[in-house]
């Protein structure tokens, strides 16, 4: 699309039939996307759902939402065709401010919040080598080991979190937050020991870069996401 305005601006007039199949690659690829959306809003998946959820957090900062993300990509389509067809574009739907979307929709990076989360980077490093001296103490092997397993089984557990009843989800949230809240304690220790690993710490770094926020911002979200989560189960109708 930008591509196409620069041309207009230099007097350029696009090609009709190029703009059609450039509007239909845009439909069909919303199309796409507004299903994956609605497959993770709705998957049984905890950490499905709080991915979800957690982008959620993030465009609701920006003053953005997925509805008036695709509002505003169907409107661009109808925009190519009519610029195809040399037809006066229809204006904007309602409720949506471009200025305001092309304002807000930008993350600390110059990324938006959608394409920040799709481009984000990975980590693929552990906080730890196993060779660390702390590991010489059995408390805290045996806690770390302990930390362990209590995360991954909650992990596992949540794979079925969408067939759990309104107590149950939120019950798990708050379950989760001590896990996460007990390896925040754990990492910090071994940060203020100067030993974790490196490259996890760069990763972790780059991780947040990418996403076009910090520390901060990210447990922001994913509180927020949180709650979120915790808010959808009490709005749950309880069986009669």
């Amino acid at each position: 699309m930008a591509r196409f305005q620069l041309d207009m601006q230099m007097g350029v007039m696009p090609d009709p039939v190029r703009m059609n199949e450039v509007a239909d690659e845009l439909e069909t690829a919303l199309d796409s996307w507004e299903g994956t959306i609605g497959r993770m809003a709705l998957s049984s998946d905890f950490q499905t759902r709080e991915y979800y959820k957690f982008t959620l957090a993030h465009l609701e900062r920006e003053g953005e939402s997925f509805e008036d993300i695709g509002k505003m990509m169907r409107w661009q389509t109808v925009v190519m065709r009519c610029i195809g067809t040399n037809t006066p574009p229809p204006l904007p739907p309602p409720g949506i401010d471009l200025e305001k979307i092309m304002e807000k929709g930008s993350g600390k990076d110059g990324k938006s919040p959608m394409s920040a989360m799709v481009t984000a980077q990975t980590i693929t490093s552990s906080p730890f080598t196993g060779a660390e001296s702390a590991f010489d103490s059995k408390i805290v092997k045996d806690e770390y080991e302990a930390l362990s397993r209590d995360h991954m089984q909650i992990i596992e557990f949540g794979g079925n979190f969408g067939s759990f009843d309104r107590l149950g989800k939120i019950a798990f949230v708050n379950q989760l937050e001590q896990i996460e809240e007990r390896w925040d304690v754990f990492l910090a220790r071994f940060s203020l020991m100067g030993m974790l690993d490196p490259t996890f710490a760069e990763e972790s770094a780059e991780f947040l870069k990418s996403l076009g926020m910090d520390e901060g911002d990210f447990r922001l979200f994913l509180k927020r996401a949180h709650q979120m989560m915790r808010d959808d189960a009490e709005g749950e109708i309880l069986p009669t």
